[in-house]
């Protein structure tokens, strides 16, 4: 059996690294963080990185209600302050949205709203692929335009995806997302 999977190593890497994107990254307007935050705060400590480099003005954190009173994109806008970004530097983004998709319809505006032209989209490495087709696609030809900046967390990695059980998992639910996702479009 090992042998068999080893063989297919080759193969299963590259469908692995296929929901992968990574671009070169520039001076943009905004840094956007995705909702579905990782316990660590993986997303927003990647962010903010980016932040202190110059490559963005603001930071723009965008989540969904995680219970009473609480709100992931709060939670976050917290994390970054916390981490040293300025409250004014930050616009927190809450919604309810419950797809990529949704969250994209609700996002693209608000930062159309404040002129914001090229966005480094900051989100799960697994995650890059998809969200920056659903983003491109919601921004249509006036924009933004989306870089993506992936946050390489522990529970994807696309060289060895395949040996461990929470790795697999993700790149399953990755899968059937990014087909959906097709679908819905």
């Amino acid at each position: 059996m090992a042998a068999a999977v080893a063989g297919l190593a080759p193969a299963l890497n590259a469908v692995g690294k296929a929901l992968i994107v990574e671009d070169p990254l520039r001076p943009a307007g905004a840094i956007l963080v995705l909702g579905g935050e990782t316990r660590q705060g993986d997303r927003v400590a990647h962010a903010v990185r980016l932040y202190k480099q110059g490559l963005a003005p603001l930071l723009v954190v965008s989540g969904t209600p995680m219970g009473f009173r609480t709100h992931e994109a709060e939670v976050m806008r917290r994390h970054a302050e916390f981490l040293g970004v300025p409250a004014e530097r930050i616009l927190a983004v809450k919604h309810n949205a419950d797809s990529t998709l949704e969250e994209a319809g609700l996002v693209v505006p608000v930062l159309r709203s404040r002129g914001v032209n090229e966005v480094i989209l900051v989100t799960s490495n697994y995650h890059t692929a998809r969200a920056k087709r659903i983003f491109t696609k919601a921004a249509g030809p006036s924009g933004p335009t989306f870089l993506a900046s992936p946050v390489h967390e522990s529970s994807f990695d696309p060289d060895t995806w395949w040996t461990r059980r929470r790795d697999a998992r993700t790149f399953v639910y990755e899968s059937i997302k990014t087909v959906w996702s097709a679908i819905e479009d």
